[in-house]
């Protein structure tokens, strides 16, 4: 019964993302933006990859996918281009990027959900505030094997390390130097990581106190 169930699941994420798919060829990106919100997982790689996302190997989305500016702003590569995604890489449930400028994901890295990562800021319906604020645009680089907690905020132009976490609820406003852990608002590094992590004992091992 397992085994027939996940066969039922695997051909209607396909089915599912051959309707999506022709419909964003036929209508534009919108569709396709808007079914991410709700879809099934199995078929959100597979239209990403379709509409020119880069996505690794193993690699899997959890459920909704909130994507933003992929085709409005000014920007906008008016498909998913910007979005590149390493291998075997999870991605948690709501997660919201920002594709007016590049989202860099490194293999093994893990974004939890809630997680929004903003490659721009425009405050552009306030003469005042614009001037106080220019438009900022660019690219945001999340290291191979970092880890963002839930509900982190990562803002344009952050480069998070290799290895590094970041703390559920974090602002990331600066660089993140690699294996460090990171928290707070806004976030300032707690720790340093062990450049390697020590293998476990081997219960089976002699111990060298006695050799």
């Amino acid at each position: 019964m397992t085994n027939v169930r996940k066969i039922a699941s695997a051909l209607a994420g396909l089915a599912e993302f051959l309707l999506v798919y022709a419909c964003g060829r036929v209508c534009g990106l919108g569709p396709v933006v808007r079914y991410l919100r709700n879809p099934h997982p199995l078929a959100t790689p597979r239209l990403l990859r379709a509409f020119g996302a880069e996505i690794g190997e193993a690699s899997t989305f959890k459920r909704s996918l909130y994507i933003d500016n992929a085709y409005e702003d000014r920007n906008s590569a008016r498909d998913f281009r910007h979005l590149h995604v390493g291998r075997d890489c999870y991605i948690g449930d709501g997660v919201y990027l920002d594709l007016a400028n590049q989202v860099v994901i490194g293999d093994q890295v893990v974004i939890s959900g809630r997680v929004s990562v903003l490659t721009h800021a425009d405050c552009n319906r306030s003469p005042y505030l614009a001037e106080q604020f220019p438009r900022r645009c660019e690219p945001v680089v999340v290291g191979a094997g970092a880890w963002i907690g839930f509900g982190a905020i990562v803002t344009a132009g952050v480069r998070i390390g290799e290895r590094t976490v970041i703390a559920a609820g974090a602002l990331m406003r600066d660089n993140a130097e690699p294996r460090a852990v990171y928290g707070g608002v806004p976030a300032r590094k707690l720790r340093e990581l062990a450049l390697e992590v020590p293998a476990p004992l081997d219960p089976a091992a002699p111990d060298p106190a006695l050799t």
